[in-house]
């Protein structure tokens, strides 16, 4: 018969021989080659392609892994990359299968603030110290306590006279008040350590994560070694296209330098430090596909009766006259510095352009901070040779505006955008430059022609009745418009004005004869705005005769004449 003991001896040893067996497989486990294991690895943003309404980041990080199925960490993507745009690429020593790519937001207590979390350790050591210091004040105290306990006035032959008790009496008083007065201090402390840890504790569980987290999985078939990228895309960031306009006019012929720079603002959270930059004209965030549109119907209801008509038998819309135009600003005169021997020069962007975009690289490498600010880059130029125009609204304002008209005649094409102008050195304002593809017509301003002197002024203006019996009403107007070149070049002038349009069968609109024909009507499709298009000579004066003549019933009621 085997006793409890002997039975507890024997299984001992079977014991100690499964830990041993669990122990050197685990080991065994680890050392093979197909053990799966966790990298949390750092990575870098080294380029970055900029979209009017979005941007693609790519990352690169280094990979040194052994053989097996492991889990590759990134846990410095920015919160606004799209989980679903992310993208492994790369190469190195060895074979790589890159399996799934997940991306999620970390929880607070796997990664938290780390400013928080510092912080709220120097805080629980202040505290720490404090409990030391506490301890060695009632040390203090007891020791002072001490001093008066009734061996020590007692002790030796005939113990401490009444002198001697006072002095030692007053010594602790003042040593006990001292270390009483360190101890609510320190303990005061420690309450608003208290507060100041519970509410750092409190905010580390309920911070929201500041950063994304991407999970890659990867097979390697053996040991690997090399760099791999991950891209993706943000939403919160953009490029804008602004002009510098350069008109020069006092050579030979005139001269246009158009200048692109994009302006990139980025707000991802992230910085693009010394990044591989460029711009691309794709938009991103259209969608890919037209709208749909819905079916248009219509239906008729019955007319509602309303007493007004009844009583004024229908109102009457009244037209309403054009506002004077604003006065014209002031020009805004600027002195750029005279040309060195080795001026300074901008450098400009390669142009990649393909099928449907066309995408700028900034040369060298570019930083753009997250924020509000904003950067603009050079990226490209364009020698034009326009032709000038001196173009007048005379009826609205006598002044001839200096225009230069060109078409545009690069493949990439031109994105609307804010211009800056100068004429001969001199910033003239700000405008707007419109989109524009390959040979397409465009016009920039350059402020006030001077030496343009337009005159407008009614000649002759006449209303009465017509036709039988009065039965009809006429206005007639006629106007002068001269315009004098007090140049010593010759100036291609335009004039703009209207005539009336009138879209009510019983008012007629009717030409007078002996005036100027216009060289266009409807102007860029504006109903009634007519042009005159000619070349005036140095010193020489052209007039022009404007007019019309309205004809309608008697008992009709003609309206101010205003906008069509």
């Amino acid at each position: 018969m085997i006793s409890p003991a002997s039975a507890q001896h024997r299984l001992l040893p079977r014991r100690r021989l499964g830990r041993r067996l669990a122990l050197v497989s685990a080991l065994a486990l680890m050392t093979s080659p197909a053990f799966a294991a966790e990298f949390d690895l750092p990575s870098r943003i080294d380029q970055v392609t900029v979209f009017p309404d979005g941007a693609s980041v790519t990352r690169r990080f280094a990979v040194d892994v052994p053989a097996g199925e492991h889990v590759v960490v990134l846990g410095d993507l920015p919160l606004t990359a799209d989980p679903g745009s992310l993208r492994i690429a790369g190469a190195g020593d060895g074979a790589l299968i890159v399996g799934s790519v997940d991306a999620r937001q970390p929880r607070a207590f796997e990664r938290p603030d780390p400013e928080r979390v510092q912080k709220l350790e120097a805080l629980r050591d202040e505290r720490q110290s404090l409990d030391d210091r506490i301890a060695a004040e009632r040390l203090r105290k007891r020791a002072a306590e001490a001093l008066v306990s009734s061996s020590v006035l007692s002790g030796g032959e005939r113990g401490l006279n009444v002198a001697e008790a006072r002095l030692a009496l007053a010594a602790v008083v003042e040593e006990t008040n001292a270390a009483d007065t360190a101890i609510r201090a320190a303990a005061l402390r420690q309450r608003a350590i208290d507060r100041e840890i519970a509410v750092l504790d409190a905010g580390l569980r309920a911070q929201p994560p500041r950063r994304l987290e991407a999970r890659i999985s990867i097979d390697a078939r053996a040991a690997y070694k090399g760099e791999l990228t991950v891209t993706y895309a943000v939403r919160n960031a953009r490029w804008l296209p602004v002009y510098d306009a350069r008109l020069t006019t006092t050579g030979t012929k005139p001269a246009l330098e158009l200048v692109r720079r994009a302006e990139i603002r980025q707000e991802t959270g992230e910085a693009w430090e010394n990044v591989t930059l460029g711009v691309s004209t794709a938009r991103v965030s259209r969608g890919g596909a037209a709208p749909q549109l819905q079916p248009m119907v219509l239906r008729l209801q019955e007319p509602r009766y309303r007493m007004e008509d009844s009583v004024s038998g229908g109102a009457s819309r009244s037209l309403a006259v054009p506002a004077p135009a604003a006065p014209i600003a002031g020009r805004v005169e600027q002195n750029e510095s005279r040309a060195q021997a080795a001026p300074v020069t901008e450098a400009e962007a390669v142009v990649e352009a393909g099928g449907f975009q066309a995408v700028f690289h900034i040369p060298g490498r570019s930083t753009v901070a997250s924020g509000e600010t904003e950067r603009a880059l050079r990226i490209g130029s364009m020698a034009i040779e326009p032709q000038l125009v001196s173009r007048a609204v005379p009826s609205v304002d006598p002044t001839a505006f200096l225009e230069a008209q060109f078409k545009h005649a690069d493949d990439v094409p031109l994105m609307p955008g804010r211009v800056s102008l100068y004429r001969d050195g001199v910033f003239a304002g700000r405008s707007q430059l419109k989109a524009a593809t390959r040979e397409e017509p465009l016009t920039l301003g350059f402020g006030p022609d001077d030496m343009i002197k337009v005159e407008h002024r009614v000649f002759r203006q006449t209303e009465g009745s017509a036709g039988l019996m009065g039965s009809s009403r006429v206005d007639q107007r006629e106007f002068r418009i001269s315009v004098h070149n007090g140049a010593s070049t010759p100036r291609r002038i335009v004039i703009e004005d209207r005539v009336p349009v009138t879209e009510n069968q019983e008012l007629k609109v009717e030409t007078l004869p002996n005036l100027t024909q216009p060289t266009t009507r409807d102007v860029r499709g504006r109903r009634g705005i007519v042009e005159w298009a000619f070349d005036l000579a140095p010193g020489a004066t052209s007039e022009i005769r404007h007019g019309w003549r309205l004809r309608w019933p008697a008992e009709k009621i003609l309206g101010p004449i205003g906008r069509s």
